[in-house]
């Protein structure tokens, strides 16, 4: 690595040190400084090339990895982008600053490059590069990827996930968002918010769960790595933390992004009105409403210009706005891609009918229930799917006299999904029930079911260790089942 001296020493395979290779190196290093007005600094010493406007670029080594950071950055002039940063790969591991810098800038203003490095001082054979933009970004990747950046070497650049999201789960759920927030800053740096969830029973409760969004994605990286090795513990309560899943498909173009006219409402009460929603924005808005459609707990909200949504999204962001009030969250609404238009249509459809089965369903229960269940059971292998949903319903129709329906929501944040059961009588909700998120639909529906059941019978633990195997990897506790269910899944298993 560079020394004090800036003279960097590495060792060749046969232990001699290749000074001269080195020096060359120190040489292309000095020019870039000279050219660039940079400054470098190495550990506890630094090298300042300063002129009369005094600017630089400083170089910081910390955590195996070396920044090569901005003036204005360094300052605090600039914030990092959110979706600016390219991940360089297959680099050689003696491919250091003074090669990759030329080769970045011919793209686009650099704001920062990420080396990392090993104890020995090479780099590990990767790096990330922060431009001023996405655009430059993808640019840089549209032409660098598999360029030839030594004779037979080609590397490779990709979009960086530049996560900035920490999931953390089994948190109390009589906390409040400030709670969280004032709590978490106390151990914690760069945290810009918290998001929280109310539960779909009793919205002065969350889930159980929030997500964490910090400044970057490096200090999202720091917080992690400070409470991942031991146990993290708030308010008595041990807490699991990791990455939040990234949002599904993929990254939307930003100029695209700077033409939607819609936005995004999520957390609203399950039971509220589209109208109600609908009245209640304008209300505190004043701007008109093109199109408003509300699937469950969140809404599209479509304005006739760019203007009229840039506005209303003002108006949402501000202090002490209805969206704060209500506990609600706002943001654009993403376009999707031509792949996935017909996907989403039919999930939308699917989603408003099941939303509507209080008023098409109930009077005929056998057509509902036969309906709501095969919509989630599509092959053989999903038959303990459809007997848990099917068992469910036949103890709710011969114990209350109700109907029984099943909704399935994606969710907008991760790449989950979320299973809802609601049971109905004489056109009244008697019991409504909204599981955790789940990797697929039919794991969704079945972690649902099987706990609306357990709380509906309390019954002893089953002796199905067929069952037990295939349930216990999705809950995270063992299924508590009866006999009788026990030899609906056998027989089931034998057709």
């Amino acid at each position: 690595m560079l020394s004090r001296d800036y003279t960097s020493i590495t060792m060749s395979d046969d232990g001699d040190m290749d000074l001269a290779g080195e020096c060359q190196r120190t040489m292309r290093l000095l020019e870039m400084l000279r050219r660039t007005e940079y400054e470098l600094v190495q550990s506890s010493f630094s090298y300042h090339r300063n002129r009369a406007k005094k600017e630089s670029i400083s170089c910081t080594q910390e955590n195996g990895q070396r920044r090569l950071t901005a003036p204005e950055v360094s300052r605090g002039e600039r914030e990092r982008v959110k979706g600016a940063e390219v991940f360089l790969g297959r680099l050689p591991r003696d491919c250091y600053e003074d090669e990759l810098m030329p080769l970045l800038e011919q793209v686009g203003r650099l704001l920062e490059l990420r080396l990392m490095l090993d104890f020995s001082g090479s780099t590990r054979g990767y790096a990330f590069a922060l431009y001023e933009n996405p655009r430059i970004a993808r640019k840089a990747c549209e032409r660098l990827d598999g360029h030839e950046i030594r004779p037979g070497h080609r590397i490779g650049v990709v979009k960086s996930m530049d996560n900035c999201r920490l999931f953390f789960g089994g948190v109390p759920k009589t906390k409040t968002k400030p709670e969280f927030m004032k709590e978490l800053t106390k151990i914690l740096d760069g945290i810009t918010d918290v998001y929280l969830y109310p539960s779909a029973h009793d919205r002065s409760l969350n889930r159980g769960f929030i997500f964490v969004e910090f400044r970057d994605h490096r200090a999202a990286a720091m917080a992690r790595r400070k409470l991942i090795p031991g146990k993290v513990m708030l308010w008595d309560h041990e807490i699991a933390v990791d990455w939040a899943d990234p949002e599904p498909g993929d990254p939307i173009d930003e100029d695209i992004m700077e033409t939607v006219t819609a936005l995004f409402v999520r957390n609203l009460a399950l039971d509220m009105p589209q109208q109600k929603v609908k009245e209640i924005l304008y209300r505190h808005t004043n701007v008109p409403i093109l199109k408003l459609k509300k699937i469950n707990h969140f809404a599209f909200i479509h304005y006739e210009n760019r203007e009229a949504a840039q506005t209303v999204m003002d108006i949402m962001q501000k202090t002490n706005s209805i969206v704060e009030k209500q506990g609600w969250e706002v943001r654009w609404a993403k376009p999707i891609g031509a792949s996935k238009v017909l996907e989403r249509q039919r999930y939308i459809r699917e989603a408003a009918t099941n939303s509507n089965v209080q008023k098409t369903e109930i009077p005929r229960s056998k057509q509902g229930k036969k309906r709501s269940i095969k919509a989630f059971a599509k092959t053989h292998e999903d038959s303990v799917y459809l007997a848990q949903m099917k068992i469910l319903q036949s103890l709710v129709k011969e114990r209350f006299d109700a109907t029984c329906t099943f909704d399935c929501v994606q969710i907008v944040d991760t790449s989950g999904y979320v299973g809802r059961v609601t049971i109905y009588k004489d056109d009244i909700i008697m019991f409504e029930f909204q599981g955790e998120p789940m990797a697929s639909k039919h794991e969704a529906m079945s972690v649902a079911s099987v706990q609306v059941y357990q709380y509906l019978t309390g019954m002893a633990n089953s002796e199905s260790e067929t069952y037990r195997l295939r349930v216990l990897a999705i809950i995270e506790y063992t299924p508590v089942l009866s006999k009788e269910i026990d030899k609906y899944l056998e027989h089931t298993k034998r057709k």
